[in-house]
């Protein structure tokens, strides 16, 4: 089984049918190689704070209902927790300073947790610098839309 890290959009976009990437995050997730979902903190805190928003399009409720959603979430799906955490304070681990820019700090964050894991990190983002994380390109899946 290949082991992936979602980040919070791919993950709204597994949960929110009304998500404009919905279709292509089931496909990506269904399709013929078997997953494992690395979960952390700060993806799972992300998808509670984004979805429990007024603003968000889909709205699914309170923080207290959307907490309750990634608990079944987590239920359903083959997951592990991240056991090993990293800093963008490594030289070992980012390896290009000036591309992290303040737009771009979680996704290198993540990108570099998922590495560290043995994982890939899945967005539908293109533009993430992979290069400037030791191991990134090869532990970037960006998930076609």
């Amino acid at each position: 089984m290949k082991r992936f890290l979602p980040d919070v959009n791919l993950v709204l976009a597994l949960l929110d049918p009304m998500h404009v990437h919905h279709e292509a995050a089931h496909q990506w997730y269904g399709d013929e190689v078997p997953k494992v979902l690395l979960l952390c903190p700060l993806v799972e805190n992300g998808v509670i704070r984004v979805a429990s928003q007024p603003r968000y399009p889909n709205c699914m409720g309170t923080s207290a209902r959307v907490r309750e959603i990634m608990q079944v979430f987590r239920n359903q799906v083959a997951h592990e927790s991240v056991a090993r955490d990293v800093s963008l304070l490594d030289d070992e681990i980012l390896l290009k300073p000036e591309a992290l820019a303040p737009s771009r700090v979680s996704d290198l964050y993540l990108l570099a947790l998922a590495v560290a894991n043995d994982g890939r990190f899945a967005t539908f983002d293109q533009r993430i610098p992979a290069e400037a994380v030791r191991g990134g390109d090869a532990g970037l899946e960006v998930v076609g839309i």
